[in-house]
This record gives structure tokens, C-alpha cells and sequence, in this order.
């Protein structure tokens, strides 16, 4: 009888240990899940905001990372991390994509500490892929592939074919509706690139009245300095060059190219041979990357960048030799949809 009485307090014990150990369990699990979650969302909210950044703001991962560091700290669990965060970016593959990685996080839970046990370790990691999709539209105010050519704004309607003839800055006219000019999208006014007075972009950052026109990219010089931009268009359609337009303006100071020349011949045959040379660059000896789309700066009726056109180029006509008269360039260009980028959290 003592002993039954005995056996019933032993098994009664065994039976509130056991209970209590599931009950540490499951709550150590709880813990643990609940922590996985928290560190979960710190890098899904970490790959979507550096991706946004880089494609809404700047192409710049260190600055994305830095500011998504400092939001960090505006939470306990955050500053906790913050030096144990990894991000990882690829510009290679197709869809590009960020990653964030906490690796070898120690939770110390109550009763894995009380009964002297080891950390439960946990690994979190979160991927956004990049892509661009195509709009409605051949317009938009945002471009993350710029080509350096502008176009004379007007409706565009996906499907048109625009014959663009290239022409010199000097000779520009909001009438003509088929003709392409040089761009530099990243101009300022101490006259680096000898642009024409005609027009005004103080607008955009540049005042051509502060021009000192007696520095050498504002005199006869300006011919090298065309040479150079022309040097550097496949440069620049490559680099993946973001510009972004709020209300019909962007930050980003952009300038018609053009020299202090004019339009005469001697203007004339050195442009196009310059140019022709940069084209070439960009759509292939005799053509051979063609078709390729690119994006094309619009502008107004002021000689204004107010937007973006997408353009599929699909042949070209280029004269560069003979007389001055019988040079021209021509690229053969179909409207298409525009591109936007869109961020999607993968896992």
C-alpha cells in the first residue's frame, strides 16, 4: 500500500517535469519563432528598401546600404544586428537581385539558460529581384538606360516610325519633329563641353550668361569636346544611367551639346565624322547589335528636357564622307513601350 501511495507521488512528479519541460519547450520554441520573424522582417524591409533606393533615388549600393543601416538604429533589435547584417548585390544575372543575410544569430532563451544548454541559432535571409516591364505607354518620367540623344517632344503612339536625322544644336526647331541632337547629361557651366547660347537651361542647373567663354571647351576647341562626347555614347548607353523627371524637370543638369561654331560647314563634317564613329560604337560595325531599344530624352517647346521616349533603333543610313552637303546621319527607329523597373520580394 506505502509503496503504491510511493509509486503514485514518483509518477506524479515525472508527470509535472515532463509537463514542465514541454511547457519550457514550446515556449523556447515560441521565442524562437517569434525572433526568426522579427529578424525575418528586418530583411525583407532591408532588400526592399535598398532596392528602391537604387532604382528610385540613386544608382549608388553603398549610400542604400548606409541609410538603411541608420534606420537600424531607430529600434532595439536593429542596433542589435546592425554590424551582423550582410547585403550582397548582382548586377550580372538576369533578374538582378539584393540579398540580406544575418547569419549565426544566438538566441538565449530562459530555460536553455537555466539548464546550462547552448544558444538556439538562427539564420535569416531575404532576396528582391530588379526587372523592368513594359508600360502602357512609350513615355515616362523615369529612365534607369539613358541614350544620349534628344528629340523634339509630340505625341508618341507605340508603333510609329520616326526617321531621326541627326542636326546641329544651332540649327535647332521645335518644328522639326524627325530630328535627334546631342545630349550631356551631366553638364555645369564652366564650359567642359562648348555648348550654343541659343537656349536657356538654367532650369536644369546651367546658366549659360555665367559661361566664361574664354575657356577652352567654349572656343574652337569645342570640336575636341564633341570628339570626346561622341567617344563616350556607347560608354554612356551601357552604364545604365538613371534620370528621373518630377513635374517635367529632373536634378540631373542636362545640356544640349552644340559649339560656339555655329552652323557652318567646318561645324558640320566634323560632327558627323565624330558621331558617326560613336554610333557605330553603340549599334555594332555595319549594324550588327541592331535591333536595340534605348531611351531618348523629349523636349519642349523652350529646348527643355521634359521626359523620356522608348525607341527600338532597327536600321541606320550614315554618309560621314563626300561633301559637306551630302553627309548626314539617320537612325531608323520604331516607338515602343516604355520601361519601369519593378522590385519583388523573392523569399
Amino acid at each position: 500500500m506505502k509503496k503504491a501511495f510511493i509509486d503514485q507521488i514518483l509518477l506524479g512528479l515525472f508527470l509535472f517535469v515532463a509537463l514542465i519541460g514541454l511547457g519550457a519547450t514550446i515556449s523556447d520554441n515560441m521565442q524562437a519563432r517569434d525572433k526568426y520573424y522579427n529578424l525575418k522582417k528586418i530583411t525583407d524591409n532591408a532588400v526592399l528598401t535598398l532596392a528602391k533606393y537604387y532604382v528610385k533615388i540613386e544608382e549608388n549600393t553603398v549610400t542604400a546600404e548606409n541609410i538603411y543601416n541608420e534606420m537600424l538604429l531607430e529600434t532595439k533589435l536593429g542596433s542589435e544586428i546592425k554590424d551582423n547584417i550582410v547585403y550582397s548585390w548582382d548586377f550580372i544575372s538576369e533578374p538582378n537581385t539584393v540579398t540580406a543575410t544575418i547569419n549565426n544569430y544566438q538566441e538565449e532563451t530562459f530555460w536553455l539558460k537555466f539548464l546550462d544548454l547552448d544558444f538556439l541559432t538562427l539564420n535569416v535571409e531575404s532576396r528582391a529581384t530588379i526587372t523592368s516591364v513594359d508600360l502602357p505607354t512609350p513615355t515616362t518620367s523615369y529612365s534607369s538606360g539613358l541614350a544620349p540623344f534628344a528629340i523634339n517632344d509630340r505625341v508618341f503612339n507605340i508603333g510609329d516610325a520616326i526617321e531621326m536625322n541627326y542636326s546641329l544644336t544651332a540649327d535647332w526647331q521645335f518644328s522639326d519633329k524627325d530630328t535627334f541632337y546631342p545630349v550631356i547629361t551631366d553638364c555645369d557651366c564652366d564650359c567642359s563641353f562648348a555648348l550654343s547660347n541659343k537656349f536657356d537651361f538654367s532650369d536644369l542647373g546651367f546658366d549659360v550668361d555665367s559661361c566664361n567663354a574664354s575657356l577652352p571647351g567654349c572656343t574652337t576647341s569645342g570640336q575636341s569636346e564633341f570628339s570626346h562626347y561622341s567617344n563616350l555614347l556607347n560608354d554612356i548607353y551601357l552604364s545604365s544611367q538613371s534620370i528621373n523627371f518630377e513635374n517635367g524637370k529632373t536634378e540631373t543638369p542636362l545640356c544640349l551639346l552644340g559649339t560656339y561654331l555655329g552652323n557652318d560647314y567646318s561645324t558640320w563634317t566634323t560632327q558627323i565624322n565624330h558621331l558617326s564613329d560613336g554610333i557605330f560604337d553603340i549599334i555594332g560595325p555595319s549594324g550588327s547589335n541592331l535591333p536595340l531599344d534605348m531611351d531618348i530624352i523629349t523636349l519642349n517647346d523652350s529646348a527643355i528636357a521634359n521626359g523620356i521616349v522608348r525607341v527600338r533603333v532597327t536600321g541606320y543610313e550614315i554618309v560621314a564622307n563626300g561633301t559637306p552637303a551630302s553627309r548626314f546621319i539617320r537612325l531608323i527607329t520604331e516607338v515602343v513601350p516604355a520601361k519601369t523597373p519593378e522590385i519583388e520580394l523573392v523569399y
